[in-house]
């Protein structure tokens, strides 16, 4: 391979990355929309939970909620931590303080969601299913901050880098 081909290989790989990116930021607006209803069930669900965890019916919809909302989440998290954002610092296309709010906001949630992992809301003593309904309103609500400011602020800043 020639020196000349090099210059060449790499503005073909910052095309292919940004085209993945740019593919991402889609995807993520995408799964925001999905997320909406799951969030209003899992915090509604939880809520009662805290306060109620003998509720039968809640019980079964806190369960529907996580099943829902745990393989998004991890799917999210994943695509964000391990190329967006990595991306975006190498691009100067967020500001310090916001990479370290976005990375905040990650490790609030996975903190929640580890409270969560393992809970059976269905057969968990009541004492656990209130704890895990607690942190299942805390992470929707936590959850959808954080989607409400990736649509705000993340996602047009990615875009204005990508298409700057």
């Amino acid at each position: 391979m020639t020196t000349a081909d090099k210059p060449s290989e790499i503005e073909a790989g910052k095309f292919s990355y940004t085209r993945k990116m740019k593919k991402l930021t889609e995807e993520l607006s995408r799964e925001e929309y999905r997320l909406a209803m799951p969030l209003l069930d899992a915090a509604v669900a939880g809520v009662i939970l805290g306060f109620k965890p003998s509720d039968r019916e809640m019980r079964a919809q806190a369960r529907r909620c996580w099943e829902i909302l745990k393989p998004q989440l991890n799917q999210h998290l994943l695509s964000e931590d391990e190329t967006m954002l990595p991306w975006a610092e190498d691009a100067d296309g967020l500001p310090p303080e916001v990479m370290d709010r976005i990375k905040r906001s990650h490790r609030e949630i996975r903190s929640l969601a580890r409270n969560l992992n393992g809970v059976s809301f269905e057969e968990d003593p009541d004492k656990v299913v209130s704890a895990a309904g607690k942190a299942l309103c805390a992470l929707a609500v936590k959850l959808d901050d954080m989607i409400d400011s990736e649509e705000m602020r993340l996602l047009p800043a990615l875009r204005r880098a990508l298409f700057a």
